[in-house]
């Protein structure tokens, strides 16, 4: 409740205020520690060298000579490995950092908690350092077609290909009628 002496009001507004001045002065603080944050990470073996900045974002990359002759999708998986721990290493220094600057308070806590789950940690995500089994664009099911076309098989050959499925229309959708709007010769 407010008091109704208007002094004691007055003065714990004061109070008040001093207490959000020293909060932003906190917050500002933190602002200036993180963006000079980076976190750099080498490979279990040497091979790559990865440097974040306080976004995650990598800032340099370093292959070693270890990394030459050796299968391009090994160091791929290498260099994501390498980085992914990186992340996790500055979602570390970056808890440490808040609890320091700014104590335990939902701002910070809310900040700490947008860190983990853009960066968990390794076994969280289930990454390794080996290749992965799918590329981008691939399907895990039996109907996919063979990489070579020599590995077809010959009724595969002559059937007439799938069309993908089509999303069914909202009011959203555009009024191209579910035609590209690219047709040949209307350039």
């Amino acid at each position: 409740m407010a008091s109704s002496n208007p002094l004691e009001a007055g003065e714990k507004l004061e109070q008040w205020a001093e207490g959000l001045q020293r909060k932003a002065q906190r917050y500002n603080q933190l602002h200036e520690r993180l963006n000079s944050t980076s976190v750099t990470e080498t490979s279990k073996g040497g091979e790559v060298t990865i440097t974040v900045d306080a976004n995650g974002v990598p800032t340099a990359l370093n292959l070693g000579e270890r990394t030459r002759g050796m299968d391009p999708p090994a160091v791929a998986a290498q260099v994501l490995a390498t980085m992914r721990r990186a992340q996790a290493k500055l979602r570390d220094q970056v808890t440490g950092l808040v609890h320091e600057t700014v104590g335990d308070d939902a701002p910070g806590n809310n900040l700490i908690g947008q860190y983990a789950e853009r960066f968990p940690d390794q076994q969280e995500a289930g990454a390794d350092e080996g290749p992965t089994e799918m590329a981008i664009g691939e399907l895990e099911d039996e109907q996919r077609e063979p990489r070579h076309p020599e590995q077809q098989q010959p009724e595969q050959s002559q059937q007439e290909p799938q069309r993908p499925a089509q999303r069914p229309r909202s009011d959203d959708d555009d009024d191209w009628g579910g035609q590209s709007i690219l047709r040949r010769g209307e350039f």
